[in-house]
């Protein structure tokens, strides 16, 4: 059979594939997947930066008309963490709380007005811990410790690049210009906030369609937290409503992973309010940048000396990738002969 293919000629517009059905409305996004009889699921989130957790009372919630089951980290039946890189954070918390958007409780309700009745009724018992909220509290050897099980304290992670005479080339200069920058965090706020949708098949398997840059990614996330093989999970990426690297990682995927297993049989649906998706979701990081630059007095750079301290948040998520890369475009696309370059991105609690 032959194929015909259109000539097409360089600066011709082309039809996106996808535009028809985005104009017309018949795309459907995370946010649009609903069925019958579907539960709404939703989570109680901490509200207080940093401590230690003590018990969590879902009993006055269970008993709400209208609430089908109320969850914490007792029934995950996997690993009670996520994390890309370093799995350091819990889907449900347990022993810590790290940030405010840490989720204590997860509700499964017939409604939304009984699952925001039952996210009220849940408390917990919890004895505070001093915060940590900002770079020279977080690096002080003094600092309150949040993951002990961190190596370098509140350090996720340092980089050193050294090239030619380093920071020993600035004597050289005959021009020398210093500058501190900060960067403060930077919410992405995509129109389409987090969101997702489980079943389960006759055969067991759990389908997840949620608003997630990494399907394949948070396929392993899921089966490690529900302990499953990852054949019986799947993950579906349909068209996002924006994302700008917020939705790189977990948001609801594991929890309705768990849902899932305790609705009986019926399919589950979350969707994050924009004050939720503030509070809890991942941040553009901010930054604290210390540069001094050297160039000749034809203006030919010579030299690049510069520290950079990256705030992480309360987990390390991809914070040691990003700083790394971040060191490594320091100098941007300039060609300059010697530099020093120090990076750290570290671990702070968050309100």
């Amino acid at each position: 059979m032959e194929i015909k293919q259109k000539q097409l000629t360089i600066g011709e517009p082309v039809p996106r594939v996808d535009a028809h059905t985005k104009v017309t409305g018949k795309e459907r996004y995370a946010t649009d997947y609903y069925g019958e009889k579907f539960l709404w699921a939703g989570v109680k989130r901490a509200g207080i930066p940093h401590a230690i957790l003590k018990d969590i009372y879902i009993e006055k919630a269970k008993n709400i008309s209208g609430v089908f089951t109320v969850l914490t980290y007792r029934d995950i039946p996997g690993v009670n963490r996520i994390g890309i890189v370093r799995k350091d954070q819990p889907v449900l918390a347990d022993k810590k709380i790290c940030y405010a958007g840490d989720p204590v409780a997860l509700v499964l309700a017939e409604n939304k007005e009984a699952l925001m009745q039952a996210i009220k009724n849940i408390t917990f018992d919890y004895e505070p811990l001093p915060g940590v909220f900002d770079m020279e509290e977080a690096l002080s050897p003094d600092a309150p410790i949040i993951h002990e099980e961190f190596a370098d304290g509140n350090v996720i992670r340092k980089v050193s690049i050294e090239t030619g005479a380093g920071a020993d080339a600035l004597h050289g200069c005959d021009i020398v210009i210093e500058g501190t920058f900060d960067v403060p965090f930077q919410e992405h706020a995509y129109l389409e906030t987090e969101a997702g949708w489980v079943y389960q098949e006759e055969d067991g398997t759990i389908t997840i369609v949620a608003s997630t840059q990494t399907p394949f990614r948070d396929l392993h996330e899921v089966s490690f937290v529900l302990g499953m093989d990852m054949e019986k999970i799947r993950v579906i990426a349909p068209y996002l409503g924006g994302a700008f690297g917020g939705k790189d990682g977990i948001t609801v995927q594991c929890l309705l992973g768990l849902a899932i297993l305790h609705s009986h049989g019926r399919p589950v649906k979350m969707w994050w309010s924009r004050e939720e998706s503030f509070l809890a979701s991942v941040k553009r990081l901010s930054a604290k940048m210390y540069y001094t630059i050297g160039a000749d007095s034809d203006g030919r750079l010579k030299a690049l000396v510069c520290r950079l301290f990256y705030n992480g948040g309360a987990y390390a998520s991809l914070g040691g990738e990003i700083m790394t890369l971040g060191a490594e475009h320091a100098g941007s696309a300039y060609r300059i002969p010697n530099v020093s370059i120090n990076g750290c991105v570290y671990i702070q609690t968050i309100l």
